[in-house]
């Protein structure tokens, strides 16, 4: 479905291209312009460009310290988990000879009415 959204829109793009000289040269020229434009824009504005990189380097450093957090944190949750978890292989010196099957609860069926 995706590769035809991709044909429909490359579709359109033509369409909507100048079929007169003219008017194709003045778009070739305006597209060169804007493109020189942007790729100069360091060079006409480098305080702001200079600015950007430092703010560019914060937000990667504050970015690799979350994801460090995030990793952190979800490790340290789960050996947390695994520590206080009764069925853990961590705790069978604490639990002495029993197995986890004997630590599973008994089944607690309702009794039957004809029973009591």
């Amino acid at each position: 479905m995706s590769l035809f959204r991709i044909a429909v829109v490359l579709s359109l793009g033509v369409a909507i291209m100048p079929s007169d000289e003219t008017q194709q040269e003045a778009l070739y020229e305006r597209a060169a312009t804007a493109a020189h434009w942007t790729i100069t824009y360091c060079d006409r504005n480098g305080q702001q460009c200079e600015m950007a990189g430092e703010l560019w380097t914060t937000f990667v450093a504050k970015a690799q310290f979350a994801g460090k957090l995030a990793y952190d944190v979800a490790v340290h949750a789960s050996s947390e988990r695994l520590a206080t978890d009764p069925l853990s292989p961590q705790l069978a010196s604490e639990r002495g000879t029993l197995n986890p099957d004997d630590l599973k609860p008994g089944w607690r069926g309702a009794a039957k009415r004809g029973d009591i």
